[in-house]
């Protein structure tokens, strides 16, 4: 039995880890998409502090993966999928097998139409390297702008002003989907960012961009003032990584749609994680459970029904993303 598993997150890790426990005789491959080998993504911001070096981040439970005989690959971009031949194409032109896949490609933060001509001046924080990417930048003297609804824009507002830079956050409204940290979870962070000399734009975007020297001028979409800003770090929502899956027969939504045991419509073919669409059946409604600790979850019980298992997801709200990892998201600000 062959078990391909796509994202070296903490989903994929822990799916390949529940199938070498279920099945100590499988053929199990993990494949990631970024050169390096795997890290902890949450910690992402401490790098931009200066706090923790790259070598610091490296996954611990990846590094069993080896002693256990699963094999690994890194910078494999998957570019096709298909279901009739049970095979996944690579952006180098290798093909890989399956009898049973995991779809763990995790997500990013979307960059909106009007910064995409200023790459080099407006850096997603979805990756170690645009993380030091970020933290080089900072260097250079202006406000920084960060860009984003949620969590991650709010801890990476404050690493920024913890490096002393002047830092104005457009915050547009709540996450579309997702975990929004609700009402008053979101005014006493409002609250706390405001307090650490952060400026907050609540509820505006990026209305108007266009360059100015070293930088960019960001005009506000709801009004106020042009900003002058040396970067735009987008910390926007994360959207799944499933552009390989057009045309393969996967169903998708913003995700990719799974049941209550993260199958999707295709016999043998799970998916877990930040790229996973639930629908739950109790409220009829579809949603994500974006974090470190869901996708951990989501990946052990994926990989016991790659072998099987036919157990089925129990949601909660302690996987919800805002309350994952660290102290409570407000007392980030006091220091």
């Amino acid at each position: 039995m062959r078990y391909l598993i796509l994202g070296n997150g903490p989903a994929g890790i822990s799916a390949a880890k529940a199938v070498r426990e279920s099945d100590a005789a499988a053929d199990v491959l993990v494949v990631g998409e970024e050169p390096s080998a795997p890290y902890l993504r949450p910690l992402l911001t401490e790098v931009v502090t200066g706090d923790r070096d790259a070598g610091s981040l490296v996954n611990p439970q990846a590094a069993e993966l080896a002693g256990r005989g699963i094999a690994m690959r890194f910078g494999a971009k998957a570019t096709r999928l298909d279901v009739s031949a049970r095979t996944v194409a690579f952006a180098a032109g290798t093909v890989e097998s399956f009898d049973a896949l995991l779809i763990a490609t995790g997500g990013r933060p979307a960059i909106p139409h009007k910064l995409r001509h200023f790459e080099d001046k407006v850096v997603p924080i979805d990756s170690l390297a645009n993380a030091l990417r970020i933290r080089e930048r900072a260097k250079a003297r202006g406000v920084v702008a960060v860009l984003g609804p949620g969590f991650l824009a709010a801890v990476t507002a404050l690493a920024l002003r913890t490096l002393g830079k002047e830092v104005a956050w457009l915050k547009p409204g709540e996450p579309r989907f997702g975990n929004p940290e609700g009402g008053r979870v979101d005014a006493g962070v409002l609250s706390a960012a405001r307090s650490a000399g952060i400026v907050v734009f609540d509820g505006a975007g990026i209305g108007e961009a266009r360059e100015s020297g070293d930088g960019l001028i960001v005009t506000p979409s709801q009004g106020g003032d042009p900003v002058s800003v040396s970067m735009v770090v987008v910390a926007t929502e994360r959207h799944p990584n499933t552009a390989f899956l057009r045309g393969s027969g996967v169903e998708s939504g913003t995700g990719v749609l799974v049941d209550d045991a993260l199958r999707t419509n295709i016999p043998g073919i799970f998916a877990a994680g930040d790229c996973a669409e639930l629908y739950d059946r109790t409220t009829h409604e579809s949603r994500f459970n974006f974090g470190w600790r869901s996708a951990m979850a989501q990946g052990h019980l994926a990989g016991e029904n790659m072998t099987g298992a036919g157990k089925a997801y129990l949601r909660t709200r302690d996987d919800y993303f805002w309350r994952l990892f660290g102290p409570p998201l407000r007392d980030r600000f006091k220091g």
